[in-house]
């Protein structure tokens, strides 16, 4: 069984850099965003295990038996916390398949590319944090006995670094951070093997939000904003003159 005192050990570990800033940067809700303390992501991480154990509770009343998947996310939830990876064959499948925004429509496969690809983050961001956002898990059983979730949650820290895209070394396209702190929410898909392993998942977020958020992509209502949108339409004009100029016709 996974040791509680690991989970507990996770939550009282400060791992935000201080002191944070009061509100975040962008257009997001008015422009005027707080920013959650250290202590209210904690609260609202326990929050969601207690919401997530009373749904488990819940679905058993249907004969659904799913108890496993809350050791299974206290265990997940904590190896990142911790940067813990020795559990790893317990929480996911040698063939695990994955899919970010950062792949650019690739399939990672494998183990070792899903933790290069969350260390990626780790690097770019020393004091990164995940935070399950309660009432926001949505369980979905297949006829065949199949188990997968849906959670949405929110990811804090300081983009000191650069963020690496695939494949997440020195070759790769990145981001490079201002020491911005940024708080953006992200979805994530889960499917289980009937040992309680992911064999499949994807993260789904705003890319060009958490950017803006971070200071690295200017906001929407700037010059430079706008210069960079009306350079799109360049690639327009051209095939359109294409279409309508008869280049290297003969007469």
């Amino acid at each position: 069984m996974f040791d509680e005192a690991l989970f507990e050990q996770a939550l009282a570990k400060p791992r935000l850099r201080q002191p944070l800033p009061q509100f975040l940067a962008g257009n997001r809700a008015g422009g005027r965003v707080p920013v959650l303390t250290e202590d209210e992501l904690n609260a609202m991480t326990r929050q969601w295990f207690a919401d997530f154990e009373r749904k488990i509770q819940h679905y058993k009343t249907f004969g659904v038996d799913i108890a496993w998947m809350l050791e299974w996310a206290k265990k997940y939830w904590w190896s990142w916390l911790a940067r813990d990876m020795s559990r790893n064959d317990e929480l996911y499948t040698d063939d695990l398949r994955y899919k970010d925004p950062t792949t650019f429509g690739r399939v990672m496969v494998g183990q070792e590319e899903f933790v290069t690809y969350n260390f990626a983050f780790f690097d770019a961001i020393p004091d990164w944090r995940y935070d399950p956002l309660p009432g926001q898990v949505y369980i979905d059983i297949t006829p065949e006995g199949e188990t997968r979730i849906v959670i949405r949650y929110i990811g804090s820290g300081h983009h000191d670094g650069p963020l690496r895209f695939y494949p997440y070394d020195e070759s790769a396209p990145a981001i490079h951070g201002v020491g911005t702190f940024v708080q953006c929410t992200a979805v994530d898909r889960y499917h289980f093997t009937p040992d309680g392993r992911m064999y499949e998942g994807e993260t789904l977020f705003d890319l060009l939000d958490a950017m803006k958020s971070a200071g690295i992509v200017p906001a929407e209502d700037s010059w430079q904003f706008r210069a960079i949108t009306q350079a799109s339409r360049l690639p327009s004009i051209l095939r359109k003159a294409r279409n309508t100029i008869p280049f290297g016709a003969t007469r």
